[in-house]
């Protein structure tokens, strides 16, 4: 653990010690001059001084030797990169991302190399890459309901991590609910009483992205709690239009004979507060304590 830590420190006091372009890589900048200002302060070249899995990092680590191109001016003397040779380039020393994970992934599929969404030469925002073949997920987030990612407050490999074969490469390996407590603790229990939608699969109830009812529900209430529960039947019922005893006081029923209809087929959530479970039982009997109320 020491030894980490001093390595660490070590690293970190060379990378800020070492300036952006020296030696070799000084001399690519004095021609490419417009990707060496996007490389300034790009992670490859803070880090060009070291030796990564036998190679240099920097410019003549991806691209080799530039002497004969740099006498000559032709660009087929310098490793340019062809249609897939960047992908196994970018894996002789991101060998975490080269395992058989990623050639099972969605992404590797379709053929994608690593220069369709990353670009070498500038820091780039993952949004970007994302949106310019997932336009479909990126306009969910102008929603009126959604995940913070347009405000910056997260991205997508928050929750998605491009280079894995899970399902929608999402950052978990077990179940999606197990992803989604990561953030929402609160509502991962475990309860006495549970609900099962809860347990089984958030996304039974909620949107990931974006939607148009509150808290990324997939409906408003109480149209989504009815597509799998019944409606009260007190909803049916026509209230006493006069005042009413209730505790030995007389009580004045502000909403006539429609009160009955207007407290049953609202939000269930106004009583039923606890809809990702709870410990206390509810105080009814025919509900066996599942009322979800406190």
């Amino acid at each position: 653990m020491k030894r980490s830590i001093l390595l660490a420190l070590i690293v970190m006091a060379c990378v800020i010690a070492v300036p952006a372009f020296a030696g070799d890589d000084a001399m690519c900048a004095e021609c490419h001059d417009e990707v060496a200002a996007g490389m300034k302060n790009q992670v490859h070249m803070r880090i060009h001084s070291f030796e990564v899995y036998g190679r240099d990092v920097g410019c003549t680590g991806c691209h080799g030797d530039g002497e004969a191109h740099m006498e000559e001016g032709d660009a087929s003397l310098i490793n340019t990169f062809g249609e897939g040779e960047d992908t196994q380039a970018c894996a002789d020393c991101h060998q975490n991302k080269n395992q058989t994970e990623w050639a099972a992934s969605t992404h590797a599929m379709e053929g994608l190399a690593c220069t369709d969404c990353h670009d070498i030469h500038t820091r780039n925002n993952p949004l970007d890459s994302c949106k310019s073949c997932h336009m479909e997920v990126y306009v969910e987030f102008e929603l009126p309901n959604h995940h913070p990612v347009r405000e910056g407050k997260m991205t997508c490999v928050d929750c998605h991590d491009p280079h894995l074969a899970t399902e929608a490469q999402l950052r978990t390996h077990t179940r999606v609910n197990d992803l989604c407590f990561t953030c929402h603790q609160a509502k991962e229990g475990p309860f006495i009483f549970e609900h099962e939608p809860v347990v089984e699969d958030c996304r039974l109830c909620h949107l990931p992205h974006g939607s148009v009812a509150e808290a990324l529900l997939t409906a408003g209430e109480p149209m989504l709690c009815y597509q799998c529960h019944e409606m009260h039947f007190h909803a049916g019922l026509l209230s006493p239009e006069e005042a009413i005893d209730v505790g030995g006081f007389e009580r004045e029923n502000p909403w006539g004979a429609d009160g009955m209809t207007l407290a049953y087929t609202s939000k269930c959530s106004q009583c039923h507060s606890q809809i990702h479970g709870t410990d206390l039982p509810s105080q009814t009997t025919p509900g066996g304590g599942h009322g979800m109320v406190r």
